[in-house]
C-alpha cells in the first residue's frame, strides 16, 4: 500500500481522474437501502457536524496503463456518488455544475454500463438502459429533498459538505500486487467491538461497587438487544420452583406487566437468583471473575427462539437505545443518530453527580421500555415473497409442560372482522407511518409513539383507545404541523415534547399541492390510511370510496416513487389536458418494481397495461385514479384531487 495514501474531499477524488471498473468486479448493484443509507448519514452528519469533516471510507485502486485507476474496493459507493453529483448538477436547488468529465468512469467491458452513465451525466434518462444505475438515479431524485426536508438542510448546504467535507482515503496497491491474494487477505478482518458493546462497558463501569445491580444491567442489557424477539423469553423460566421463575417474577402470572421501578425490579431479580458457583458448578466464572474481567458478557442462549426468527424490527438496537435515553432524559436535543451513540450519551452522564444512579435509571428504562417495544409497536412477519405486520404480545404459562404462545395485544369482544378491531387500526397507523419515514436514525414517529407509551402505561398495560386517540393526533400533526409555508414548519421535537403530538394548525400551504415528485411520502400515505378508514370502518363520512374487500385486503409496504398518472413525456407526443402536470391529483406513489414497468404510456394504456383486478394493491389512491384512467382529464382530476385533498384535511375530529 502507498505510505501517506492522501485523504481527498469528493470534490478532489472525481478532479482529473480516470476510474476503471474491472470486468472481475461485479456490476453496480447497490438499491433502494444502500442508496437511501448514504444519503441519509450525509443529511445526518450535515445537520450535526457541518463544520467537521466525515471520513466516508476507503477507495483501493491498483494504477494501469494509460492513467487508468483500476477500482479494487469501493466502486459501488463511487458509482453512487457519481450518479449524486450527476443529479445535483441537474437540480434548481443547487448551483454545482460538473467539474469532470463523464468519462471519469467507466465499466470495462460493459457498454451498457458505461452508456448508462454518460446518459445519467448529461440527464438524458430515456437513454438509460442499465436498471441498476437508472433506479439509483431514480432513488436520488425521489428521497434527497425528503431527506433534505428531514434534517432541515438545504440543497446547496448538502452539496457543498458532500464536496468539500465528505473525504475519502485513497489508496492504492503496489505495483505488480498478486490481486487474487489482496481479496483474500481484505476480507479476512478481525472483529471489533461495536459501538454499543463499547456503551455498555462503559455503563457498567459506573457500578463497580454495586455487583448485584451490575448483574441485573448485564442481564436487561443483553435481553433488550435483541430487537426481533420478546425480552421475557431471555429470564429464567422455572416450572419446579416459583421461588426460582425469574420471567414469572419480573413479568407476572402472564408475562405481561413489569415492575413499578427500578427497586422492584431488583428485588423480583434477586429474590430468583443463586450463587452464581452453585448454579453452574466449577465450569463457569463466579460473579466476581465476571466483574472483574474486562471482556463482554453474554447469556446463554434461551429457549424459544424459533417463534422469533421471521419477526424484523422497525428500529436497530444502537438507535433504540438513544430513544431510550431521550425520553428517560425527557431531552428533546439528544440526536436520535447511532453515529453519535457513544457521544450522546457522555453529554448526558458526564453531567450526573451520581453515575451509578444513572446507570440504574437506565437499566429500568430500557428493561420498560424495550417491554413496552415488543407489546405495543409492530413488528414485520416474514411470509416468504410477502410480508404482514403484526402487533402480538406473548402470553406466558408456567405449568410444567406448558410454554407462552401469541395473541393480538388489543381485542375487541364480539366482532370477527380483523378489519373492524383496534388492534388492527393501530397497525395500520403505526405502519402508515413506518412506510413514510423508513430510515432507522431520526425516526420521528417512533420516538412519539414510545414517549407516550413509557409516560401513559401503567406496569406495562395502556389502554387501546387511549393509544388510538395519541396516534391520530400524531398522524394530524405530521400532516397539519409540517406542512405550512417555508419557515413555518413546527419541528418535530415540538410536537413530541411540547405540544404532546396534538396538532397547532388546522390547515396546510396551498404549495404543497403542486410539488410534483417532491410530494412527500407521507401525505400518500396519510391518504391511503384515511381511505381505508373510511371504507372499513363503518363511519357515514365518505361511503363506498373503494370496494369494501379490497380496503380490507390492503396494507402498506415500502414505495418511494413519486409518478405522474399522466406522464411527463408522453409516448406518442400528446400534451396534457390540464395545466399543471405537477398537481396532486396526477399524482401516486409507487414501488420501485413498478415504476420500472409504469413507462411513459397513457393513462389508459397504463390500465390496459399494468392494471389487473387480482394484483396485489398498493394505494387505495391508485385505485380512485384506475376508476377513471379511461378518460383523464381536466374534469375527472379536479374531481379526484378535491376529493382527496379535502380527505386529507380531514382531522382526528372527524
Amino acid at each position: 500500500m502507498s505510505k501517506n495514501p492522501p485523504l481527498l474531499s469528493i470534490s478532489d477524488i472525481f478532479k482529473v481522474a480516470n476510474y476503471s471498473i474491472p470486468i472481475y468486479q461485479r456490476e453496480f448493484a447497490w438499491t433502494l437501502t444502500e442508496v437511501s443509507q448514504l444519503l441519509s448519514d450525509l443529511c445526518s452528519q450535515v445537520k450535526a457536524n457541518q463544520n467537521d469533516n466525515y471520513y466516508l471510507g476507503t477507495l483501493v485502486i491498483n494504477k494501469g496503463v494509460q492513467g487508468k485507476e483500476e477500482v479494487i474496493d469501493g466502486q459501488q459507493r463511487l458509482t453512487t456518488l457519481y450518479i449524486i453529483l450527476a443529479y445535483l448538477s441537474h437540480s434548481k436547488e443547487s448551483s454545482y455544475s460538473l467539474n469532470f468529465d463523464f468519462n471519469t468512469l467507466l465499466f470495462d467491458s460493459r457498454p451498457n454500463s458505461i452508456s448508462a452513465l454518460q446518459a445519467v451525466y448529461y440527464k438524458k434518462l430515456d437513454d438509460v438502459n442499465e436498471p441498476a444505475i437508472k433506479a439509483a438515479y431514480k432513488i436520488i431524485k425521489d428521497n434527497l429533498s425528503h431527506y433534505l426536508e428531514e434534517f432541515n438542510i438545504t440543497a446547496q448546504e448538502f452539496t457543498d459538505y458532500l464536496l468539500n467535507k465528505t473525504l475519502l482515503l485513497k489508496v492504492a496497491v503496489p505495483p505488480d500486487t498478486n490481486l487474487n491474494h489482496y481479496f483474500e487477505i481484505m476480507n479476512v478482518r478481525g472483529e471489533q467491538l461495536e459501538k454499543h458493546e463499547v456503551l455498555k462497558s462503559r455503563l457498567m463501569s459506573f457500578l463497580k461497587e454495586y455487583p448485584e445491580d451490575r448483574e441485573l444491567f448485564n442481564t436487561v442489557w443483553e435481553a433488550a438487544s435483541d430487537m426481533n424477539r420478546y425480552i421475557q423469553l431471555f429470564f429464567t423460566r422455572n416450572t419446579e420452583n416459583n421461588s426460582k421463575n425469574t420471567r414469572k417474577k419480573i413479568f407476572g402470572d402472564d408475562g405481561n406487566e413489569i415492575p413499578k421501578d427500578y427497586d422492584e425490579l431488583l428485588d423480583a431479580f434477586l429474590s430468583t437468583q443463586e450463587v452464581t458457583e452453585e448454579k453452574h458448578g466449577s465450569t463457569k466464572p463466579s460473579l466476581s471473575q465476571i466483574l472483574d474481567s474486562t471482556e463482554i458478557v453474554h447469556l446463554e442462549e434461551p429457549e424459544g427462539k424459533q417463534d422469533e426468527e421471521q419477526l424484523t424490527a422497525v428500529i436497530n438496537f444502537p438507535n433504540f437505545l438513544l430513544h431510550v435515553l431521550k425520553i428517560q432524559e425527557n431531552n428533546k436535543d439528544i440526536a436520535l443518530d447511532d453515529k453519535q451513540l457513544l457521544k450522546q450519551f457522555e453529554h448526558v452522564y458526564i453531567d450526573k453527580n451520581d453515575p451509578s444512579k444513572f446507570a440504574k435509571d437506565f437499566c429500568y428504562s430500557l428493561l420498560k421500555m424495550k417491554f413496552l417495544f415488543d407489546k405495543y409497536v409492530i413488528r414485520n412477519l416474514d411470509l416468504g415473497q410477502d410480508t404482514k405486520w403484526i402487533l402480538r404480545k406473548q402470553i406466558h404459562q408456567f405449568q410444567k409442560g406448558k410454554s407462552h404462545y401469541f395473541k393480538d395485544t388489543f381485542e375487541r369482544a364480539g366482532s370477527d372482522d380483523e378489519n373492524n378491531t383496534d388492534n388492527n387500526r393501530i397497525i395500520m397507523l403505526q405502519s402508515m407511518f413506518h412506510v413514510s419515514f423508513p430510515t432507522r436514525i431520526y425516526k420521528h414517529w417512533f420516538n412519539a409513539t414510545l414517549y407516550h407509551l413509557y409516560n401513559n402505561s401503567e406496569n406495562g398495560v395502556i389502554e387501546a383507545d387511549k393509544f388510538i386517540t395519541y396516534l391520530e393526533l400524531l398522524n394530524d400533526a405530521f400532516y397539519f404541523d409540517r406542512n405550512q409555508s417555508v419557515d413555518g414548519d413546527l419541528d418535530y421535537e415540538e410536537i413530541i415534547f411540547e405540544n404532546n403530538s396534538k396538532p397547532k394548525n388546522k390547515s396546510v400551504s396551498n404549495h404543497i399541492w403542486s410539488l410534483g415528485t417532491q410530494t412527500k411520502n407521507f401525505i400518500f400515505n396519510r391518504l391511503d390510511y384515511l381511505i381505508w378508514y373510511y371504507t372499513t370502518q363503518e363511519t357515514e363520512n365518505y361511503e363506498n370510496l373503494v370496494a369494501i374487500e379490497k380496503a380490507k385486503n390492503f396494507q402498506f409496504g415500502f414505495r418511494s416513487s413519486v409518478e405522474h398518472f399522466f406522464p411527463q413525456q408522453p409516448r406518442n407526443g400528446d400534451k396534457p389536458p390540464f395545466d399543471n402536470i405537477d398537481r396532486f391529483g396526477n399524482l401516486c406513489l409507487i414501488s420501485q418494481q413498478k415504476n420500472s414497468r409504469f413507462s411513459n404510456d397513457l393513462p389508459k394504456a397504463k390500465k390496459a397495461n399494468y392494471h389487473r383486478p387480482d394484483d396485489k394493491l398498493e394505494s387505495l389512491k391508485m385505485e380512485l385514479m384506475w376508476e377513471q384512467a379511461d378518460d383523464w382529464n381536466d374534469e375527472n382530476l379536479k374531481a379526484h384531487e378535491d376529493l382527496t385533498i379535502e380527505i386529507l384535511n380531514s382531522t382526528y375530529e372527524r
